[in-house]
Formats: structure tokens, C-alpha cells, sequence
């Protein structure tokens, strides 16, 4: 059995591992900077726990962004993530519920979940009543 923690970016269902995630949080210190161009997906870097970490923004990086900058730190709900021994934060829409899945219970992607996305971003899929929810695999996200 694994945990996963539901999100949403906008109408798209995405879930985590709970292993990976340290918090969920709006209160992360405002040392925003843009990222270069060679980190499209990144939109800047925050204090968190007394450390910089950057953020993944996934609207920017699967959908059509409507960038509306991380210089509103406090005002954006992130999820903080650690994985071996990097930490980033993933400015989300909406926490919905964590979920207790069983590994046979993850699917491999269809193709019309990911249409316009990378499919090599995901672990699988599972469902949760009528609703599809794209599991992330934290580690391809940061390379």
C-alpha cells in the first residue's frame, strides 16, 4: 500500500507519494527570483526550513500558464518535497485528500490522460470514483 496525496491544478487531479512530502504550506519566505531560461519549468527560488529550495511549477510546466509570478509567496498554497536530499516546492491549486492505493491499483498512463503532457513525469494512474489522478514520479520531475 501506498499513501498518495490528491491535488489539483486547476480541473487536472495530480497526486504524491506521502514519503516525498515534508509540508504543505504558505509561508515560505520571499527570496523569489526568476530562474533562467534553461529551467522553463522552474518559476524561482524560496526560503523554506532555512534553506533555498526552487519551485516546480507544474501549471507551467504540462498547461498553458497564466504566470502570475511567485511574488505572491504567501498568497500560493506549495507543497514542500524532499527527495534524496533536494527539496522543491510545487505551487498547487487545491489539497483534496490522501489516499491509501494499492500498487496493483496503479495503472499505466492512457494516452488521452496525458495528452498534451509528458507521460514520463508519471508513475501510473488510479481511480477515484469518476475522477483520474496522474501520479508524479518526484524524481524525473527534477531532472
Amino acid at each position: 500500500m501506498v499513501n498518495i496525496l490528491m491535488f489539483k491544478i486547476g480541473p487536472t487531479c495530480f497526486g504524491i507519494e506521502t514519503a516525498y512530502v515534508k509540508s504543505i504550506t504558505k509561508n515560505l519566505e520571499s527570496v523569489c527570483h526568476e530562474f533562467p531560461t534553461a529551467l522553463a519549468e522552474g518559476k524561482g527560488i524560496v526560503g523554506y526550513d532555512g534553506r533555498k529550495i526552487c519551485v516546480v511549477d507544474l501549471e507551467k510546466r504540462f498547461f498553458t500558464s497564466t504566470d502570475k509570478g511567485i511574488d505572491t509567496c504567501h498568497e500560493t498554497e506549495f507543497i514542500v518535497v524532499s527527495f534524496e536530499g533536494n527539496g522543491f516546492a510545487i505551487p498547487i491549486g487545491e489539497i483534496a485528500d490522501i489516499f491509501q492505493v494499492s500498487e496493483k491499483d496503479i495503472s499505466p498512463i492512457p494516452a488521452f490522460a496525458v495528452r498534451y503532457m509528458p507521460r514520463n513525469f508519471f508513475k501510473g494512474v488510479f481511480a477515484v470514483g469518476d475522477k483520474l489522478i496522474l501520479i508524479l514520479d518526484v524524481g524525473k520531475l527534477l531532472n
